[in-house]
């Protein structure tokens, strides 16, 4: 430097190109909630995502990880990120980004899963967001719960009474958006004749009055919803259906437990997480605002059907389910 001083040559733009070249802090994304151990190869396919553009997690993002995971004392795990001031936050219900929107309207909120944002008070519209939220819905606009009506009405043609357990509750999941949810189940039943009854569990130990109600009130089949209220009670509630031989549908899968719903069809959560980084990219290294971004719906559902469970409870699945099903399961 000094022989360059002595040249008369400025040490300006050799300050400039080293300034230039000092690496800035990994961008820190917040995960709410934390990703269980079953989740891990998901979190995996998120820095894969963003490998193949180039960004390398621990020189270019790391995850902030307050190891709260779903359901979990929701008011702290809220509290405990936004008070982490991350980059961005990533979240995995709408119930998480209204709790973080409240708290933040500057840090970028991009959802991996979600209801109904706009009714949940934190998008103006799917298609212009305009606020600092942002990513997927599974359900607005896709009709999610009539087409699960739809399907057990086709897997046992005569049912008339289907029972309905609503888990998507206060205080976790928004009113606006738990009331759109079991609207869609009786409209569903209406046009098609069936008496859709609805069991709103918010807690687990309500799971056992509802089995008693679908008893007392003879129920034909059962629409299972996934909230994390029954999360603790499925195994038991698959082994009631089944020795009731009631048809069950879910719209998640349902994890590893025996018996299996006779169907499930939702999303594909490994479809959603490359779906969800490519907004992660553009807000933190294309400079690209939430609310420009438009809230986009999944690009795959699936159906699955489980002949394994159909066989125990006595019944066959016609062909109108089998040739739309993405996945039999025997």
């Amino acid at each position: 430097m000094a022989a360059l001083l002595a040249l008369g040559v400025s040490a300006g733009p050799l300050r400039n190109i080293a300034l230039a070249q000092t690496p800035r802090k990994p961008y820190r994304i917040a995960l709410l909630s934390d990703f269980r151990p079953h989740q891990e190869p998901l979190l995996r396919l998120f820095s894969e995502t963003l490998r193949e553009s180039g960004r390398i997690e621990g020189r270019d993002f790391v995850f902030y990880r307050s190891g709260i995971l779903y359901g979990q004392d929701v008011e702290r795990s809220v509290r405990l990120v936004v008070d982490e001031k991350p980059d961005l936050i990533f979240t995995n219900n709408l119930g998480y980004a209204v709790a973080a929107h409240k708290l933040t309207k500057t840090i970028p909120i991009v959802m991996w899963i979600s209801g109904f944002p706009v009714e949940g008070g934190v998008a103006v519209s799917l298609a212009r967001p305009g606020k600092n939220v942002t990513g997927l819905t599974i359900y607005a606009g896709a009709q999610v719960f009539g087409k699960l009506v739809q399907l057990l009405s086709e897997a046992k043609p005569g049912i008339k009474r289907v029972g309905a357990f609503a888990t998507y509750l206060p205080p976790f999941n928004p009113p606006e958006e738990a009331e759109l949810i079991m609207q869609e189940m009786r409209d569903a039943g209406r046009l098609l004749g069936i008496d859709v009854r609805i069991f709103q569990i918010a807690k687990p130990e309500q799971t056992t009055d509802a089995l008693a109600a679908v008893l007392a009130e003879r129920m034909d089949a059962l629409l299972l919803t996934s909230g994390v209220s029954t999360a603790s009670r499925r195994q038991e509630i698959m082994q009631f259906a089944l020795a009731r031989r009631l048809p069950t549908i879910t719209d998640f899968s349902w994890g590893e437990i025996e018996p299996q719903p006779l169907m499930t069809y939702g999303v594909v959560p490994s479809v959603l997480i490359p779906q969800a980084t490519a907004y992660v990219e553009r807000i933190l290294w294309m400079g690209a605002k939430p609310g420009n971004l438009p809230i986009q719906l999944p690009s795959q559902f699936e159906l699955i059907a489980n002949l394994k469970t159909a066989k125990a409870i006595g019944i066959t699945l016609p062909q109108s389910i089998l040739v739309r099903a993405d996945k039999t399961v025997e």
